[in-house]
């Protein structure tokens, strides 16, 4: 079954319309690049090429024509008023010729002619002055001159003077006529013969872009073929993969025990998945309504159910809820429904889209798994109360090995005591209690009497001396055991009382506990305690991981090959606070152990529980300290180090 622990509806609902067939599933529809944006590009990019390809060669002749045009306009311009000055000129001077020819008769030239011998003069000199001059030649100059020589009412004999002259400037002003009369000629046979080229051109720039045009018609053709082609490809691949899409989810929903709904806000109109019908037990052909499917749900989670459903579509949010089904062969299932508003864009009507999974196994799951946490914690509890224990079994046994160790040596100076010769010397006292100034006195036995009494009586002393030293160590180990079960049974009800410790009263107390068993192994102390201030700790703890470490150290001295023993116990400063080192030069530890050393349960003794190393590390920790381990090896002997703070923690004093 698939989990949906966190399933959002964005996730699993499709945002198009479901198939129109009520048994087909609606699938979710693959994102595709709309090909029609694409091929409108296409096709607007081919439209405008061929309107530059029609466009561009007419402009381009129609701006060549306008360029040629104005150069003729412009010649047009400067060439017809010089020949218009030409021809005024000419006929000015023919008039002059005319009055001349006149004079014959008359025998003196008239006004009018000598007039208009001065005005071809004065028409000559503008041509000049317009650009005319190099077609002009001589001629202005003369024709001035003869116009200053005649004046006016000029006789025959005077013209008859001048006849060389008049004819020669009337030879240069037909010249200059006609020279202008061709260039005016050639000009607008130029502008003929420009057109006629012109025209050409725009014929040949037409045929051009009907070639042109021709040519894109059938690119654009070809290109919309291939286009509709791909884009028909590219359908018929889409509908593969929606169909194979809506294959795969219905398998995934009849897989995940999912049905897929609709429901209509219109008409409260209801579509159901083939897989909705399997989840709430009803045949193929059950046709549900909103109503009819409400009634399908558990009636203590009904209402709730109708208010999810009306809710989220009034409100437009998307639903999550959860409630059972009641089917009709008596089982329930627990079903989760995940679903969102989804509106029509075309009339604006809104539809709630979801799925409803079958969680029967995860409500059921987590029913066990809320079962076995409490197992869990019942056990735990269990455990730890043995663990609990286990530690105070573990710090009892190491001061009952002092206990121990201390009613054996009382046992022994016992054993070995000398109260049976007190014995004796009162039955030999009594024995001569008639004489027993005499036998005193003279007895041989009676004479060392006082001696022996006098030895006996140190000796006896001692051992009681020695009894007492045992006695008092075995007092404090009893009291020291007592003190271990009060602070754990403290401990359990109040979580450790602290005070303001002395740390090297602390440490000689371990050393009294395990002195001892050391002396007993052969093992040399040497202490090395600096000068450091109180702190406030759990007294009963530290003294329990000291007394642990100095067990071990004595341990590991007696199984390793130095033939002196040496057990270093320190006290110094240290960042957080305190620091208690107890080093020895014993079996030592390789790296592999070094990894396990303080795992509960683990140890290295044949005797040992695993519980010493473990149970002070974790007491440590409580106080704020740490309890760490440093070897150079197997046979370099080890230092175990104690770090604890001035104050516990979240004590501000």
């Amino acid at each position: 079954m698939l989990a949906v622990g966190e399933i959002a509806p964005a996730d699993i609902l499709p945002a198009a319309q479901p198939a129109a067939s009520p048994s087909a599933e609606p699938a979710a529809q693959p994102a595709v690049r709309p090909r029609g944006f694409r091929l409108t590009s296409s096709t607007d990019r081919l439209i405008a090429l061929q309107f530059l390809a029609v466009v561009v060669p007419i402009a381009f002749v129609l701006l060549a024509q306008m360029v040629a045009d104005a150069r003729r306009a412009a010649a047009l311009a400067d060439s017809r008023p010089l020949r218009t000055l030409a021809n005024d000129a000419r006929a000015d001077y023919r008039t002059f010729t005319n009055g001349a020819a006149d004079a014959v008769d008359t025998g003196a030239l008239g006004r009018q002619s000598a007039e208009a011998l001065k005005s071809a003069a004065d028409r000559l000199n503008r041509l000049a002055f317009r650009g005319g001059e190099p077609a002009l030649g001589d001629a202005a100059r003369e024709v001035a001159e003869l116009a200053t020589s005649v004046g006016n009412g000029a006789t025959l004999d005077k013209l008859m003077g001048l006849r060389t002259q008049i004819a020669e400037a009337d030879r240069a002003t037909r010249a200059i006529d006609e020279d202008f009369e061709r260039r005016d000629a050639a000009v607008v046979q130029d502008a003929v013969d420009s057109a006629r080229v012109e025209t050409r051109n725009v014929t040949i720039a037409l045929f051009v872009s009907l070639i042109l045009s021709v040519i894109f018609v059938l690119a654009t053709r070809l290109r919309l073929k291939r286009q509709l082609a791909a884009d028909a490809a590219i359908e018929r691949r889409r509908r593969a993969e929606l169909e194979t899409i809506s294959i795969r989810f219905g398998m995934a929903t009849r897989a995940a025990h999912a049905g897929v709904y609709e429901v209509q806000e219109s008409d409260r109109g209801v579509w159901w998945s083939d897989t909705m019908h399997e989840l709430y037990g009803q045949p193929a052909g059950f046709r549900p309504t909103l109503e009819g499917w409400l009634e399908l749900i558990h009636p203590d989670d009904r209402a709730a159910a109708a208010t999810a459903m009306t809710g989220a579509m009034r409100e437009r949010r998307p639903l999550h809820s959860q409630h059972r089904v009641a089917r009709p062969d008596g089982s329930v299932r627990h079903v989760e429904s995940v679903a969102a508003v989804v509106s029509d864009p075309a009339d604006g009507t809104a539809r709630l889209v979801g799925i409803d999974l079958d969680v029967t196994e995860r409500v059921t799951a987590a029913g066990r798994e809320e079962t076995l946490q409490h197992q869990l914690r019942d056990a735990s509890r269990q455990a730890g109360m043995a663990d609990v224990a286990t530690s105070v079994l573990h710090n009892v046994g190491n001061v009952l090995n002092s206990v121990n160790i201390s009613a054996n040596l009382v046992t022994d100076s016992l054993r070995r005591s000398r109260v049976q010769g007190l014995e004796k010397v009162a039955a030999l006292l009594k024995e001569h209690d008639s004489d027993l100034g005499a036998f005193v006195a003279h007895d041989q036995r009676g004479r060392v009497l006082p001696v022996y009494l006098s030895e006996l009586s140190r000796h006896l002393s001692a051992d009681n001396q020695g009894a007492l030293r045992e006695l008092d160590s075995l007092r404090n180990n009893i009291d020291h055991i007592k003190d271990i079960v009060t602070t754990q049974q403290r401990y359990a009800k109040l979580g450790g009382f602290t005070e303001l410790t002395d740390v090297v009263q602390l440490v000689e107390q371990a050393v009294r506990i395990n002195c001892h068993a050391l002396e007993r192994h052969s093992v040399k102390l040497e202490r090395e305690f600096a000068e450091v201030p109180g702190i406030v700790v759990d007294k009963h703890k530290v003294l329990q991981i000291v007394v642990n470490l100095l067990r071990n150290a004595k341990d590991a001295c007696r199984d390793g090959a130095q033939r002196e023993r040496l057990v270093r116990i320190g006290i110094d400063k240290c960042a957080p606070g305190v620091r208690i080192s107890v080093a020895d030069n014993g079996t030592g530890i390789t790296p592999e152990i070094m990894s396990r050393l303080f795992t509960h349960g683990f140890t290295t003794k044949k005797s040992g529980h695993g519980f010493g190393l473990h149970s002070g590390a974790l007491a440590a920790k409580e106080m704020g300290g740490v309890l760490r381990a440093e070897s150079a090896g197997a046979g370099c002997g080890a230092t175990f180090v104690l770090e604890l703070p001035l104050q516990p923690p979240g004590n501000s004093t």
